[in-house]
């Protein structure tokens, strides 16, 4: 076994990648590499003369699951003293093992056990509720000492018609005074049997609050005075980032939040009143925990390596070894910052392939945005500090209705380097992680920037560099589908993106009232939903795609050449094509025969698209299998069941700009995938070439 990752998916020339690994064998080889893709066999150019380094192995665990932690806990109630602890909890997955709330690392916890069923115990003292709870519910847990003894109390909202209100008392007492260890919320004390649901308002008394003190601070929405008199107390509505837990008690400081739970979350109280946590961010006064979050792995480093001053702007992988198993962990290589090599820029989605970097993989701990959590929610914040087992560049997981392994994300977008090679068209490869970062300055020295096979999470950065780009006679080729799709958000560090999904084509579904993302606080969901459909910047916009419940998709179909051939205006695209004529009706390394297929794009000028649009070919015809995008449709009845060959098409697109650039789309992820068939002799191969020399011909 050998897997890993990098801490960056990009760099330049100085810059330095650390590698983590993780292996069962004493030792690993490893060799750095260039990658490309042929058609259809991977390439790779050993660099300093295929040179083998040997590395110390060992085997690095991964530990999902968030949870708050408060470092030096002491709470100084003795034994026989009163105290009240008070907690919202809404869980979400119960289990027969217990799942705490709040612990210590000296043996106190309150929480879940026995699928539902409350407990608290201090030492050889425990409370217990005779009956499980359900799931997906509030519930406002109170566990209170006197000279009596202790009570735990548990009810529901008081809007919640279910009505439960259950109590068990216990002559015992208890202290909860420990010695400097750490409070931990959301997870045993251990930091195991993590808790899976939301928690609200954790706080603690150093005196037994009453009935009437409790009902005020169940009811509490304003987080009043009640809660702001506690001695230990957490207003998870102060930091909605995942990151911090602001104490608003008085007498323990803040924590932090490992493993990068989820906010921005609905608490007890939100009942619709707004959408947005930033206008009411007492209605978010929650967070959302999973037992397997995992935003760092957080290994040990194995060998870093700096990238040299001479190497060229590319796709490059450390490859490494360790007995009969081989691991690629790849990375892309910039030009040194402020300068090009070329006139043309490859923009890598790397976006897309953070998102997808588990697709299909079910290992402990590894989402992605195409997962959920084991409690059935939506996986919405994805690391790439972790092994993304799916940016293998040798093995592809996606099958066709036939059953055939094709092409996607990174293997796609590698033989479009290969082309490039082959044609001999100089390019430097960027990333979507830089452009984010560094704005439009990027994209500046370039006439052409060409984008990956599906380019489907950008952030708004990204269109913005991209659109000025535009502004200032830049010219974009799209040679992909479905891009330009999902709001997407990075954090400051640049490991995590995030997406909430209220809308569009999608794996799964944000919860109501939890669209807006954590990171930013911004409106997640389409960009369409924003003002900002891909129509507007490409010209064509997503509208069908082929997968099935199998997770296999339907076969491709080969483009039909417009009228436009015989426009002399565009004829130099077409090379010898005429109108009638098919492009790309041969097998790709995509999904069989044809250069359409997979998710497609078309032309729609309600969407945007630009009044100059020319349609320059039209792929129709697809099986059963291609169903349109789910926010084209209004209504479920008969018409949801027929296949519109007029909307569900994918376009060949050109658009001259005022600016004096260019945009040329191909609105279909297949397309990348045929340009190398027949030695890169190929109509696909050849549109594309001839878009590529009238955008970089002198004006």
């Amino acid at each position: 076994m050998i897997t890993g990752y990098s801490d960056r998916l990009s760099a330049r020339p100085r810059e330095t990648i650390r590698f983590m690994v993780s292996t069962n064998t004493n030792s690993f080889e490893l060799v750095l590499v260039q990658l490309h893709r042929g058609a259809p066999d991977l390439l790779e150019t050993a660099l300093g003369g295929n040179t083998m380094v040997t590395i110390p192995g060992r085997e690095q665990p991964l530990c999902p699951g968030s949870y708050g932690l408060v470092e030096d806990w002491n709470f100084p109630v003795g034994e026989d003293s009163p105290f009240t602890i008070s907690v919202w909890a809404f869980p979400t997955l119960l289990k027969p093992e217990p799942q705490a709330i709040l612990a210590t690392e000296d043996g106190l916890e309150l929480g879940f056990v026995d699928h539902g069923v409350v407990y608290f115990r201090v030492g050889d003292t425990e409370l217990r509720l005779l009956e499980g709870l359900p799931t997906h519910r509030w519930y406002h847990i109170t566990v209170r000492q006197n000279e009596s003894g202790l009570q735990l109390w548990v009810r529901t909202h008081a809007t919640d018609l279910s009505g439960i209100d259950v109590d068990v008392q216990a002559a015992a007492k208890v202290s909860l005074t420990s010695h400097k260890t750490a409070l931990v919320i959301a997870s045993c004390g251990d930091k195991k049997n993590h808790f899976n649901g939301k928690l609200s308002d954790p706080c603690i008394f150093d005196r037994w609050l009453d009935d009437t003190d409790c009902e005020s601070l169940a009811n509490d929405v304003s987080g009043g005075k009640i809660l702001k008199s506690a001695l230990a107390a957490w207003d998870f509505s102060k930091d909605r980032s995942g990151k911090t837990l602001i104490s608003i008690g008085t007498g323990f400081e803040d924590g932090i939040l490992v493993q990068l739970p989820v906010c921005n979350v609905t608490g007890p109280h939100w009942r619709g009143q707004c959408n947005n946590p930033s206008e009411q961010p007492r209605l978010y006064a929650a967070i959302h925990f999973h037992e397997d979050s995992l935003s760092d792995a957080g290994w040990e480093p194995s060998f870093e390596w700096t990238v040299p001053d001479d190497l060229s702007s590319g796709i490059y992988a450390a490859k490494l070894t360790a007995g009969d198993e081989t691991d690629y962990l790849p990375f892309a290589v910039l030009p040194p910052k402020g300068t090009s090599t070329a006139e043309i820029a490859v923009l890598m989605p790397t976006f897309t392939y953070q998102a997808y970097g588990n697709e299909l993989w079910d290992v402990n701990g590894l989402n992605c945005l195409y997962d959920h959590y084991t409690d059935g929610s939506s996986v919405s914040l994805a690391s790439h500090l972790l092994p993304m087992l799916n940016l293998l560049p040798r093995e592809s997981l996606y099958r066709n209705t036939n059953g055939d392994a094709f092409s996607r994300h990174l293997n796609a977008d590698l033989s479009l380097l290969y082309w490039l090679t082959r044609m001999n068209v100089a390019f430097d490869v960027l990333s979507d992680h830089h452009l984010h970062n560094e704005g439009a300055k990027l994209l500046s020295p370039y006439k052409v920037v060409v984008t990956g096979s599906h380019p489907e999470y950008v952030s708004g950065q990204i269109l913005d560099s991209i659109e000025d780009f535009l502004q200032t006679s830049g010219s974009l080729m799209y040679l992909g589908g479905n891009g330009f799709y999902w709001v997407t958000d990075m954090s400051d560090d640049g490991s995590v993106l995030e997406v909430r999904r209220p809308n569009g084509t999608r794996p799964s579904t944000s919860e109501p009232g939890e669209s807006f993302q954590q990171l930013t606080g911004e409106l997640g969901g389409l960009w369409q939903d924003r003002g900002r459909s891909p129509q507007r910047l490409t010209g064509v916009g997503f509208i069908a795609q082929g997968w099935t419940t199998e997770d296999r998709c339907g076969l491709a179909q080969p483009y039909t050449v417009s009228d436009l051939a015989a426009d002399p205006s565009y004829s130099d695209l077409f090379a010898s094509l005429q109108s009638g004529d098919s492009i790309g009706a041969f097998p790709s390394a995509g999904l069989g025969y044809g250069a359409a297929g997979d998710e497609i794009d078309r032309v729609d000028p309600k969407q945007g698209s630009p009044a100059q649009t020319k349609i320059l070919a039209m792929a129709t015809g697809f099986e059963k299998e291609y169903r349109p995008a789910i926010e084209t449709q209004t209504q479920i009845d008969n018409r949801s069941l027929d296949l519109d060959e007029e909307l569900i098409r994918a376009d060949l697109a050109w658009i001259d700009l005022p600016s004096g650039g260019a945009v040329f789309s191909t609105g279909s992820i297949n397309w990348i995938s045929s340009l190398c068939h027949n030695e890169c002799e190929n109509s696909v191969s050849a549109i594309t070439l001839n878009a590529i020399k009238r955008i970089t011909r002198p004006k």
